[in-house]
């Protein structure tokens, strides 16, 4: 996840969300089977072409924004990318502080296949949900939730590794602030000698 603070009321988050063609840590099945679980290149491709609002949660229970309102999600050869300008006061003030600990992707299975074993389950076609940005620190690089709604299961996965950068504007100024420094050791260097 990369965070750029643009200014007191505005930032911009992206990152992947989920590399794709990679195992998961283990994860557990209903009943605590450890399984881990692979995201086939194509799969989020599939569900953003259905055309369905994804929207950005934070923490899985607020929604920031949604593919129709500052949200882009792409997958690429790595995996799922997101990309969105943030205005929201809470989300601004947890990136500012290090709070922000990673993304999550809430999803239905449409369609998955598993190995011999049943140690490897592969997502061939999901319905994508939300991205959710996270200030709760996962147990794992990739963990699990499952939530049940009459027939409907939903499950969450966890990727964490977070990068901020100073705004664009910040690093001007300190480029500036940088310039100014060493012109004024050039003067004082002219003068000194």
């Amino acid at each position: 996840m990369n965070i750029e603070i643009r200014s007191a009321d505005k930032a911009v988050i992206s990152g992947y969300v989920n590399a794709v063609e990679r195992e998961s840590r283990v994860l557990h099945r209903v009943g605590g089977i450890p399984f881990r679980e692979v995201v086939k290149q194509g799969t989020f491709a599939k569900a953003l072409k259905n055309g369905n609002t994804v929207q950005l949660m934070l923490n899985h229970e607020r929604v920031i924004c949604d593919t129709n309102s500052g949200l882009e999600l792409r997958e690429d050869n790595i995996g799922l990318f997101a990309k969105a300008v943030i205005s929201d006061k809470e989300v601004i003030s947890c990136a500012k502080n290090g709070k922000l600990t990673g993304w999550s992707f809430g999803f239905k299975c449409k369609k998955d296949s598993w190995n011999d074993t049943g140690e490897i389950r592969t997502l061939e076609e999901i319905e994508l949900d939300e991205v959710s940005i996270l200030t709760k620190t996962p147990a794992y690089t990739a963990t699990s939730i499952e939530l049940r709604g009459g027939d409907l299961l939903r499950e969450c996965r966890f990727e964490n590794n977070i990068t901020v950068e100073k705004s664009v504007e910040s690093a001007e100024n300190s480029r500036f602030e940088q310039q100014k420094k060493y012109f004024e050791f050039l003067k004082g260097s002219i003068y000194n000698d």
